[in-house]
């Protein structure tokens, strides 16, 4: 039973770094990629967003263990959220990352080309 929860887990890792994804186009396409650019409406949108993704990732865990029938929270459990979602960011977000640097270069150069 433990395996198939600290997998449940895996999956609820992994989906938070969907989120996480959201929040970085939502996050790079406002706030620009250039972090030493950032003015202090940047930072406190930066914050709001990772506020609202750990709030999104604790809704999402709780869910997942309501849903489930997990009765103790255990330290595997987190450990599992961890690690999914350090795979996600290891893999998928790379891809993700990459595409949104080039886009974002792809409107500077044009912006840039117009003026």
């Amino acid at each position: 039973m433990q395996i198939y929860i600290f997998i449940i887990c895996l999956f609820c890792g992994v989906s938070s770094g969907v989120v996480y994804d959201i929040l970085y186009i939502a996050r790079c396409s406002l706030c620009g990629i250039d972090k030493s650019a950032y003015t202090v409406k940047d930072k406190i949108f930066l914050i709001i967003c990772d506020l609202l993704y750990s709030l999104v990732f604790a809704a999402g865990f709780i869910f997942v263990s309501v849903m489930f029938g997990f009765e103790n929270l255990r330290m595997y459990m987190l450990i599992g959220c961890i690690i999914g979602a350090i795979i996600y960011l290891k893999s998928f977000h790379i891809i993700v990352a990459f595409f949104v640097r080039k886009v974002y270069n792809i409107i500077i150069t044009k912006k840039e080309q117009k003026n």
